[in-house]
């Protein structure tokens, strides 16, 4: 009752500051936002606040000795909402903003990396179960997944390229169900696995969700497959959406020092698209489809949607080659058919790569300090096609472009982390990356090539981590370079406008850290700071039609502040009183152009547009004994710049959704949960996955208003 009563204490202080309606913050009001921090989310469970071991930087390190800004979900927190999508869980994070145009168009913001990302996902290196996710062309369809394809994800947020290569926004490293189950649990590696679980799920707007999944097998081989099936109407007009998706995975461990795993995905997607709004059109009617604006026809009429299909397999293998040696690689072909209609044109894309990653480890005791050296290479090619069309009704018309493109991609890289017994931890890497793309103009006529190289100087990270209080404290310092070449779909956007004086992106980032655990370890916390120097920033602009294209806006200057703080107020049913956990969140930024003047407009100390200044997550978790738990979350985001000039804003918003679950079993064996849930409590209307610098200011693309859900899981073990 007193974590509830804090909770609404902060809500009701939050919402007498800041006024939804108001589209622009007053002048001056984050003038004086102190240096940032940054925050992981510990994976936790309402039942204690147990250490987790983090993969990131190739290594395998307790949470507290992880010099580097990580955060961590879990299966519980990734299924604690609606199952629909895993967005409600990367929204607590701090520094973590995933977006939602239309249903199962994504964007996934870390640090402002969707600045320029109209649509899916940049900026962001994502691999599963060691596998790369994100495209040669630097593209990555995070869609193609389904909740039941995550076990665990771990996010590095800020530049990684010591390790990952390329990537200002951070990296993204998802374990499969089958891995996160299986590794460390001692009761499957003795016995195997035998599960099978059936779920369905309805909500508002003729949504309706399937997911069947088993595991089975042996200590030696282990083997999961899922299907899902996913529908809804939408909330707004022309935002219906289907999906299928199917995944299949064995894991082969003949001995403990060998491990084989092969995956294999397929997924179908169709999603309407509906377009951006103005303010008028979103305040009239925010469940509208962008009507027609002058030659261009309206999303109806344009048949705008995409239609995607993606196809993966992957292979890795794990081999102790010795007592101090290991080698771990993976081998993957993907495979994306991709069609697109827009209000300019139809666009066919077919997307074809493949690609290698092998890492070599050194782990060794040199006088009770332990060293651990890694070296490895990445290598990716890929053999694209784009073809353009007029848009007829959402039909083909006269051929407008034709291009072929090869990619290719390589990265080489080395990292030694040396950890003392006095508590000290040193970790310093270096990586080259370089990216070769071709170009092949069949039409519009003459047959043109262009042959674009981007090379990478040599990018280093240095961390030193420093533990105190007998390892219940630790600081740490993280200084790293990013860098990162203009993606495919910059290089030729939706304008069929191939630009080649597109530059990459580079800076250095520097970050200070604190955290920690007190009382017993029920409270835990992280803070940290950091401060990122970007030349040559990569911009998005969208033309009348809503077509995007990108400029270099010179120098950014994006300094911030993330915490992160989870406590278990009870942790212990007693009576009435639940086992208690309240966790915040807040991510403080001041993101400003430094020198950036297009067209005799000098922007130089406005805010960069599509960064939340002010963003303060908090949620609270209450179980009564093993059968039934409540949750509720509530998310404050301040207005966001929506232009260069920041003459227009988003509004802020206050989003709360709660849900609640109870699990009884049967026949001993087989649990069945009963779960439903609010999403959108307040009713606020807000837009999630604002477009910057539209044309005609069509910014604002409304996310639902309150709606609802509710689920039933059955599970046989």
């Amino acid at each position: 009752m007193h974590a509830c009563f804090t909770l609404l204490l902060m809500w009701r202080a939050v919402v007498s500051f800041s006024d939804p309606d108001l589209p622009i913050p007053p002048a001056g009001m984050y003038d004086t936002i102190p240096l940032p921090l940054q925050t992981a989310i510990p994976s936790d469970t309402i039942h204690s606040l147990q250490e987790v071991v983090i993969r990131a930087y190739e290594a395998q390190k307790p949470w507290m000795q992880e010099a580097a800004p990580v955060a961590v979900l879990n299966t519980a927190q990734l299924t604690r909402y609606s199952q629909a999508s895993i967005l409600p869980a990367m929204n607590t994070v701090a520094g973590i903003r995933m977006e939602q145009r239309s249903p199962s168009s994504y964007r996934l913001n870390i640090r402002g990396s969707s600045i320029r990302a109209p649509f899916g996902v940049r900026e962001v290196n994502i691999y599963y179960n060691d596998i790369p996710l994100t495209s040669p062309g630097g593209d990555t369809y995070l869609n193609q997944l389904d909740v039941a394809d995550f076990g665990q994800i771990q996010v590095i947020k800020g530049p990684a390229a010591s390790v990952y290569g390329s990537g200002i926004g951070g990296v993204m490293l998802i374990q499969s169900p089958l891995a996160a189950n299986a590794t460390g649990n001692p009761a499957v590696e003795q016995k195997g696995l035998q599960h099978i679980q059936l779920q369905y799920e309805a909500g508002s707007y003729q949504t309706h969700h399937i997911i069947a999944q088993g595991s089975w097998g042996s200590a030696t081989h282990l083997q999961y497959a899922h299907y899902n099936f996913f529908r809804s109407e939408g909330y707004r007009h022309h935002t219906a959406s289907w999906q299928h998706s199917a995944s299949y995975e064995s894991l082969w461990k003949p001995s403990t020092h060998r491990q084989a795993d092969v995956w294999i995905h397929y997924n179908h997607l169709y999603y309407q698209t509906p377009g951006g709004l103005t303010l008028n059109e979103m305040l009239q009617n925010p469940r509208m489809a962008r009507p027609a604006s002058g030659r261009y026809p309206s999303a109806d009429s344009a048949h705008a949607a995409i239609d995607q299909q993606n196809f993966i397999a992957g292979f890795s293998l794990s081999n102790q080659l010795s007592t101090d040696l290991q080698n771990r690689s993976a081998v993957y072909f993907s495979y994306t058919d991709l069609s697109n209609p827009t209000f300019r044109n139809v666009e066919y894309r077919k997307e074809p790569h493949m690609g290698v990653r092998t890492v070599m480890q050194y782990v060794h005791n040199l006088s009770n300090s332990m060293l651990t050296a890694t070296a490895g290479t990445e290598w990716q090619q890929g053999f694209f096609s784009i073809v353009d069309y007029g848009n007829s009704n959402g039909k083909p018309d006269t051929l407008q472009t034709r291009y072929r493109e090869t990619l290719l991609r390589g990265i080489v890289f080395a990292q030694a982390d040396v950890d003392f017994p006095t508590g000290w931890s040193v970790t310093a890497g270096i990586s080259l990356q370089r990216n070769a793309m071709s170009f092949y103009q069949y039409d519009p006529k003459p047959y043109t090539v262009w042959n674009l190289d981007f090379q990478n100087n040599w990018s280093p990270r240095l961390a030193i981590l420093k533990t105190l209080f007998h390892e219940q404290m630790a600081v740490y310092v993280n200084i790293s370079r990013g860098f990162s070449p203009p993606t495919l779909s910059e290089l030729l956007p939706s304008t069929n406008i191939l630009n080649t004086t597109l530059k990459p992106e580079s800076g250095y980032n520097y970050e200070l850290g604190w955290k920690g655990y007190a009382l017993r370890q029920r409270l835990r916390w992280e803070i940290n700071a950091y401060l990122f120097d970007l030349e040559q920033s990569i911009s998005q602009q969208r033309d009348s039609s809503g077509a995007d294209y990108f400029i270099n806006a010179g120098h950014t200057r994006q300094p911030g502040l993330e915490t992160s703080i989870t406590y278990q107020l009870v942790n212990h049913t007693s009576g009435i009183l639940p086992q208690t956990t309240v966790m915040s969140n807040l991510a403080l930024t001041r993101y400003t152009y430094q020198g950036y003047a297009p067209l005799g407009h000098d922007y130089t100390g406005h805010r960069i547009p599509g960064v939340s200044p002010f963003t303060w997550v908090n949620e609270l978790q209450c179980r009564w004994n093993a059968s039934f738990s409540a949750s509720l979350l509530w998310n404050h985001t301040q207005a966001i710049p929506l232009n260069d000039a920041n003459t227009a804003y988003s509004r802020t918003y206050n989003l709360v959704d709660m849900s609640l679950h109870y699990m009884h079993t049967v026949f001993h064996r087989q649990p069945i949960e009963i779960y439903a849930g609010i999403n959108n409590l307040l009713n606020q209307l807000y837009s999630l996955g604002d477009d910057v610098n539209a044309a005609g200011g069509r910014y604002y693309n409304p996310a639902p208003a309150r709606n609802y859900y509710a689920g039933i899981r059955w599970m046989w073990k």
